[in-house]
């Protein structure tokens, strides 16, 4: 039973995290997804920066003003 908590606690990544994911997915837009969430464009950047840090993998594709899921 221990071992399954400790497991959880491997992943370094909190609710906000995880709201700026799914705002920036849906608007498809750092800018509108921090509008979205009152929260700065730079902050919600360093909250998916963060996350793909700890996920150890690229979530979005930024290219051109457009933001799309990575497959």
């Amino acid at each position: 039973m221990n071992q399954r908590i400790t497991k959880s606690y491997q992943f370094n990544y909190d609710l906000k995290q995880l709201r700026a994911f799914l705002e920036i997915a849906k608007e498809k837009s750092f800018s509108k997804a921090a509008e979205n969430l009152f929260i700065s464009q730079p902050a919600i950047s360093r909250k998916i920066s963060q996350l793909e840090e700890a996920l150890k993998c690229q979530l979005f594709i930024r290219e051109n003003n457009t933001v799309k899921l990575t497959p």
